[in-house]
């Protein structure tokens, strides 16, 4: 097979099967049909006679014939591929001398690019290099086709190609038609500079430290005498900058920066935008983005080799609306003894099944096993991925999948099944590949009998007692009860658990960072937000800590049965560092009747801790702008000064608030007992009342009396 014009092709000689050719794979009357009567076949060149055979566009053959193509020469496409650009490779020597004494960093930083690097970005521009001679010879072939589809042909193919290079001329070029295309034009416009990664670019930043990290905040942060308007322009600036301090000190003093990646990542470095984001953005875009904010609340009146495996529990039970079920029990078992260790009972194989089975199985052994070996079913993958199961064990395995013989705890579960859960009549039946009829069930009765199926509470006690059962009788091979086994045998290198080591174990974390804001950091956790921040030694939120990592991405570590402390951690290059704990998120009743003295006196102490942060953010701003002869003042105008801030008037002390929460209880306490007092007075009056009209009557009726008998 050839390219003809930039298309694959197959020769009419190798496609036709004729007497002369018999190994062809197409009959010459079926090609006839194809190509004359039908005109599916297309036909790029006719034959002119011998030597000189029709090409067939390959892509217009009928998938079976394409299919028997490949079978008798091979895969067209990878093979022309390596073919086509093998042709146009070549070392470029250039390109090699370039990669060997390119630097990256500065002054004592300064160093060269690994050698694999360096043979990696040798190798780009090789392909690069063929990948245009290819697209030229390309583009003249195609000259006065429909170049579109054409085009996209070529760029399929060769994203393909250089995917199937020879191990020696491996690269990382984009596996993207159109980002391969992109790189190749960006190469041809900027050279081998467009090769190297940025990465190598963020060595820049050492550098951006002591005085000219703060020229750089400087002028970020200031308004006039000209606004910076982008991270480009301030660049350029600080380049000139560096520039007119060498030419003044006649020696290096400033060393320039190539690429402005490096003054980005400075600059919008959390703990760097805390010093110019109320400069540039206002104080009060600071206060709303980096001073810790209120949550509120409505108003209310209330866990030597280990197998581990999911299955059916083989029971079928009724639920609370009368519907038949069955659930999923995940188990796992010392190998040696054939103990059930741990289990959880849900209705599916997923990530808390086995986290919670895991749990028990350490809380019983209290021990952590040397190998766990488990299918890639159900959460397995979650539970690799947050590094679960290199916490409890130093190998973690896959079983081979299909092959249950391979995996012992099927073979010890068949067992379990067979000889006790099978004691119950409303048992399932074993696996339905299960071929005895001893292994399923009675479905006759069991459907006879629907209204007196178990609920599940029901069929976890059973299960639990067929485990304890199936644990206290006696190992086929030993004949010692398999708890017995488990319980005196030692392992010597099998690392016992404490307390700490089972937080840190049964820690999950979260697969992707959250980001701390001012408002503290959320997870969520199967499908529910959780809130915390991290606070200070007093029980109060740490404001340091917030205000110097607002914008940083942490991982959050968290146990499912206790979520009241989380730990918070970075990922770096060593791995997963630990920074600190945090705290469910401090909120206030936002209704003043459910309010309390102690929801009144925190919203008074953060009030003033705002406050404060505040006015010694300003005054750090304003030191660094009049320093460098920045500060509005300096030049005429006026600084704006922070809203809703007495700059005045002395901070109100902690003792203030006590006080003042104080008297506002007092006053509570004082309003009540006057309330009880005027009730008792009025109740005394009226009683003083019926007590008068009573004698005024007793009176009254004796006088009557009198005057009668008189």
């Amino acid at each position: 097979m050839i390219e003809y014009n930039g298309i694959l092709c197959i020769s009419g000689d190798q496609l036709i099967k004729t007497g002369l050719n018999p190994n062809g794979i197409m009959s010459f009357p079926m090609y006839r049909k194809l190509a004359y009567t039908k005109k599916k076949l297309e036909i790029l060149r006719q034959g002119k006679g011998e030597g000189n055979h029709a090409l067939i566009s390959f892509d217009s053959l009928p998938p079976k014939y394409q299919q028997m193509a490949k079978e008798r020469f091979g895969d067209p496409e990878v093979e022309s591929q390596k073919e086509g650009i093998m042709e146009y490779l070549e070392h470029d020597q250039k390109a090699i001398d370039f990669f060997k004494l390119h630097k990256v960093g500065y002054d004592e930083n300064e160093k060269g690019l690994p050698e694999d690097i360096q043979r990696l970005y040798s190798n780009n521009a090789a392909v690069l290099n063929a990948l245009k001679k290819a697209w030229d010879d390309h583009v003249v072939n195609i000259s006065g086709r429909n170049k579109r589809p054409l085009s996209g042909k070529f760029w399929n193919r060769a994203a393909k190609a250089i995917q199937n290079l020879p191990k020696d001329w491996q690269c990382d070029l984009p596996k993207n038609p159109k980002r391969l295309r992109i790189k190749l034009q960006d190469y041809i416009k900027y050279g081998y500079e467009e090769i190297l990664s940025g990465k190598w670019g963020n060595q820049n930043t050492r550098i951006i430290t002591g005085e000219v990290g703060e020229w750089l905040v400087a002028q970020w942060s200031a308004r006039v005498p000209k606004v910076v308007v982008s991270i480009e322009q301030l660049h350029a600036l600080y380049n000139k900058e560096a520039d007119e301090r060498n030419r003044e000190a006649g020696k290096m003093v400033w060393k320039k920066i190539k690429s402005s990646v490096a003054i980005r990542d400075y600059i919008y470095r959390p703990d760097i935008q805390e010093k110019w984001y109320a400069a540039r953005y206002g104080e009060l875009a600071y206060k709303e983005e980096r001073t810790r904010q209120h949550k509120t609340k409505l108003a209310t009146f209330r866990d030597s080799l280990w197998y581990s495996d999911g299955t059916k529990l083989n029971f079928y039970y009724q639920d609370k609306d009368g519907n038949t079920k069955t659930a999923n029990v995940y188990e796992v078992m010392d190998v040696y003894s054939e103990c059930f260790l741990g289990y959880y009972i849900s209705r599916t194989e997923d990530f808390e099944a086995q986290f919670f089975a895991f749990k028990m199985a350490i809380q019983t052994s209290k021990c952590k096993p040397y190998e766990i070996r488990f299918d890639n079913q159900g959460g397995h993958k979650k539970l690799e991925n947050g590094s679960f199961l290199s916490s409890i064990t130093r190998h973690g395995i896959n079983t081979q999948p299909y092959n249950g013989k391979s995996k012992t705890i099927e073979s010890a579960f068949g067992r379990f099944q067979a000889g006790y859960l099978k004691e119950e009549w409303y048992f399932t039946g074993q696996n339905i590949t299960a071929k005895k009829k001893e292994s399923r069930t009675n479905m006759e009765f069991i459907l006879a009998n629907l209204k007196n199926l178990p609920t599940l509470e029901r069929v976890k006690e059973v299960y639990l007692e067929k485990r304890m059962a199936w644990n206290n009788d006696p190992h086929p091979g030993t004949g010692i009860p398999r708890i017995e086994m488990y319980r005196t045998s030692t392992n010597g290198k099998a690392q016992e658990v404490d307390f700490l080591d089972m937080i840190t174990m049964f820690g999950v974390t979260t697969k992707d960072p959250s980001t701390y804001r001012s408002s503290g950091i959320t997870i969520e956790v199967k499908k529910q937000k959780y809130e915390y921040e991290v606070l200070g030694a007093d029980g109060m939120p740490d404001n340091d800590f917030m205000r110097r990592n607002i914008g940083r991405k942490f991982y959050v570590r968290y146990d499912l049965e206790d979520m009241s402390v989380v730990s918070l951690y970075e990922k770096d290059a060593s791995g997963m560092r630990f920074i600190t704990l945090a705290q469910p998120y401090i909120k206030v009743q936002r209704n003043l009747q459910e309010q309390t003295g102690d929801d009144l006196r925190f919203i008074r102490q953060m009030e003033i801790t705002n406050k404060l942060q505040r006015i010694a953010n300003v005054k750090s701003s304003n030191e660094l702008l009049e320093k460098y002869n920045l500060h509005p003042n300096q030049h005429g105008l006026n600084a704006p000064k922070p809203k809703g801030i007495n700059m005045r008037k002395k901070p109100v002390d902690i003792g203030e608030i006590e006080k003042e929460v104080s008297n506002m209880d007092a006053m509570d306490q004082a309003n009540k007992e006057a309330d009880r007092t005027l009730r008792r007075t009025q109740k005394q009056a009226k009683k003083n009342k019926i007590d008068s009209q009573r004698d005024f009557n007793k009176k009254r009726a004796e006088l009557l009396k009198q005057l009668v008998n008189n």
